[in-house]
């Protein structure tokens, strides 16, 4: 019987021990600075996975931010990942950035327009809904969720063509749970118009008022960098995305007012924002920081966290 004892006595204790372990890994916070994880996805031209280039500040905790970023038209992630990092640290953000690579979504229409389209322009075929390229997003947001234990506010934030992304993302997507959306220095935009062809309007998409009325509800900021008038290549000059303004920041001023006018006849709440970064043209990371001083109020001494 005392035998029986001890060795019940030791399974027990075992188990426990088991328990305990097992608790404590799940708990494995991310480490301090750079790191990469690959996210499986099955959508896309190729089963390759999307990289996701991680920086954690030292002083970063759970109920700090997370600030993923999505890149402008090189689409390079990790580039973009390490010039944020000092801003990271500066605002004590978990940095995420999320690489849509030319391979697995080839063309404007695969990235900055969603693949709602086989096109980048008026000639495509609108695709099904369950093939656009948002709900991708959606499952990146539970994955770094999950991965960097975040409690606290999780921020999206687009550049140029990654800023397309995110106001299309914002306008379209269906199960958006972020805490904010930044779209930053996009160069053109889908207008909430029915009677303009997409990817500049939403003629023939299958989008209802209420998908718009759950858009115009979302916390959305359109930013626009004061200086950011430039037509340069890869600007878009087509007279479609003309109409909408010969820059920069005429196309986004324009794009806020007329979703806010929608809302207006929709009888809806409409939520978003319109912020300007002062003394910034097309620049990613000033446009980063615009974003950034948005959710916190008293930035860190520039040597914490180093």
């Amino acid at each position: 019987m005392h035998t029986f004892t001890k060795a019940l006595a030791a399974l027990t204790l075992g188990a426990i021990t088991i328990y305990h372990l097992s608790r404590k890994k799940k708990t494995i916070q991310l480490p301090a600075g750079e790191s990469t994880y690959f996210l499986p996805e099955k959508k896309g031209a190729c089963q390759d996975a999307i990289p996701v280039y991680y920086f954690r500040p030292a002083t970063w905790t759970e109920e700090q931010p997370v600030f993923i970023a999505f890149p402008g038209y090189t689409r390079n992630a990790k580039g973009f990942a390490k010039r944020l990092e000092e801003l990271a640290v500066k605002y004590n953000m978990l940095i995420a950035c999320p690489e849509f690579s030319t391979k697995k979504y080839p063309g404007a229409c695969c990235y900055q327009e969603g693949n709602m389209s086989d096109a980048d322009d008026t000639t495509g075929h609108i695709q099904e809904r369950k093939d656009w390229n948002f709900d991708t997003v959606d499952r990146l947001v539970l994955a770094i969720r999950k991965r960097t234990h975040a409690k606290g506010k999780v921020l999206l934030f687009g550049h140029s063509a990654g800023g397309q992304f995110m106001h299309r993302y914002s306008l379209f997507s269906r199960n958006c749970t972020a805490d904010a959306i930044l779209c930053a220095n996009a160069g053109w935009f889908t207008m909430p118009d029915r009677t303009i062809f997409f990817p500049y309007g939403m003629k023939d998409l299958p989008v209802t008022d209420k998908d718009l009325t759950r858009a115009f509800a979302r916390p959305v900021t359109m930013l626009m960098g004061s200086l950011d008038i430039s037509r340069k290549k890869p600007f878009r000059d087509t007279p479609e995305a003309d109409a909408q303004g010969l820059n920069r920041m005429e196309r986004c001023t324009h794009y806020f007012h007329s979703c806010q006018k929608k809302a207006q006849e929709l009888h809806v709440p409409f939520r978003w924002q319109l912020q300007v970064v002062e003394d910034t043209a097309h620049e990613g990371g000033k446009m980063a920081e615009g974003a950034m001083k948005l959710f916190c109020e008293e930035p860190l001494d520039d040597t914490v966290g180093m």
